[in-house]
Order: structure tokens, then sequence, then C-alpha cells
């Protein structure tokens, strides 16, 4: 049994192949937001060196967001072509959720995950050291996600993972750093990948979490700022704006 798993909601794209046993094989694109250009066929390569043919496959896995707005469309339309063309089911999973796999019971860490939305504007996730939820996935001001991360620092250990990290590192606590309260994760592992994708893609299809491939939908949270000014006016307002700069120059 093999399922695909395909990440494209962070700057860096990769796809992943897991079979029963949870074994798994990873590629990740060389350059930033190459997702279009590199995913099909690093998912081509992975299932050649597998030695298996694409049709072997029993479902395709894409991470629905939230993150990045064209990398979302990107990955879970490549998940829904496959789906349709290999008449397999789809597996609808959420980049920040898979970052419970870094919670540590025994030794007391608890992770913290933040994607960068701009303007201290993040989507964030808590989970206590034992995997429970302490702040569920969506968005978020960063001061709220920090608010729940400083209700569980001291007896736990809180780990922050996602491109939030790059973005906020300032605001998140020296201090508490200093202290052993808080820890930053480091490159190697801060962001999310397709082999995370795929570990919590097996989990769900082995509790028969599936969808067909119209089924499977993105996962924005939030309306595009573009969107949002259309929706509130203020898009026409800066238009009326610029038109009235012009006349007066």
């Amino acid at each position: 049994m093999f399922i695909l798993g395909l990440e494209t909601t962070g700057p860096v794209g990769s796809a992943a192949l897991i079979d029963e046993n949870g074994n798994c094989l990873q590629r990740q694109t060389t350059e930033k937001m190459s997702h279009l250009r590199e995913l099909t066929p690093m998912a081509q390569e992975l299932v050649r060196e597998r030695g298996i043919r694409m049709r072997d496959l029993q479902a395709v896995a894409a991470s629905v967001g939230p993150g990045s707005f064209t990398g979302i469309r990107i990955g879970v339309t490549t998940a829904r072509t496959l789906g349709q063309a290999l008449k397999v089911p789809c597996i609808a999973v959420s980049p920040l959720a898979i970052f419970r796999e870094k919670c540590r019971p025994e030794e007391k860490k608890a992770v913290a995950v933040i994607f960068n939305a701009r303007r201290r504007q993040v989507y964030g996730a808590v989970f206590r050291a034992d995997g429970s939820v302490a702040l569920a996935p969506g968005p978020y001001m960063l001061d709220d996600v920090l608010a729940v991360t400083e209700k569980l620092a001291g007896p736990e250990t809180v780990v922050f993972y996602g491109d939030g990290v790059d973005a906020y590192e300032t605001l998140i606590s020296p201090e508490w750093r200093e202290r052993g309260f808080y820890v930053l994760a480091g490159p190697e592992e801060r962001y999310q990948t397709a082999s995370m994708v795929c570990r919590e893609a097996l989990r769900k299809f082995e509790r028969g979490e599936t969808c067909s491939y119209a089924e499977l939908k993105p996962d924005y949270m939030r309306i595009a700022e573009a969107e949002q000014r259309l929706k509130d006016g203020s898009l026409a307002a800066m238009r009326r704006a610029k038109l009235e700069r012009m006349r007066n120059a």
C-alpha cells in the first residue's frame, strides 16, 4: 500500500511516498516557489525509485492550507488531478496539524506553529506536550498565540515552528528563550514537509478519513488581501485616490 503526499503551502515544496509500514521517501524543490515546475517530476521520480507505478497508489494526500495561496492551489489541483486519473481517494491534511508529531511528552516539549500572514497576523496552532490541543488551528494575531504559549511555558518547554518564526523572531520573548521556556526550532526542522503530510495521511487513511477528488478543497482560512479590499470597498477607494493624484499631477 502506498500513499503519495504533496506539500506546497510554504516557500519550499516537497513530495513524499509512504507505505503501510511508515517507510517514507521524500523529494524537495531546489528553489523557492518552484512548486508548479517541480512537483509532478518529483512525484514521478519517487514512484520510479520505489519500483512501483502510479496506478499502484492507494491514495493521494495534499496539504490543503493555510499557507501560500498560490502554493495551496498548485498542490490541491495536482492531487485532484491524480486522484481523478488514478481513480483513488484523496486525503486532506492541515499543515498546522501535522506539527503535532513534534510534541514530546517524555521531554515535556509543547509545540507552537506560526505561519506568517503579515502585519503580525499568523495562521497558528498550539499543542501541549501530550499532543492535546491548547489552541486550535486557525487565523490569529501573533499576540493571541503567544498568550496561550505563556500559560504553558515553565511546566513545559514550548518549541516554535513555521515561517512565522523567521518573520517574528524578535517578538518571541528573548528573555523566555534565555530561560529555556521557549525554543525556536532550527531551520532544518522548522518548516512543513511532505513526509509529515504522508505520516498524517497514513493515520487518516487507516481511520477511513478520505474524500473524492471533487471533495478535496483548499482551506485558505482567510481570504486574500486583494479580495478583502474588494469586499470592503477599500480597493475602489485606493483607485479613486490614485486617479485623483494623477489628475492633480
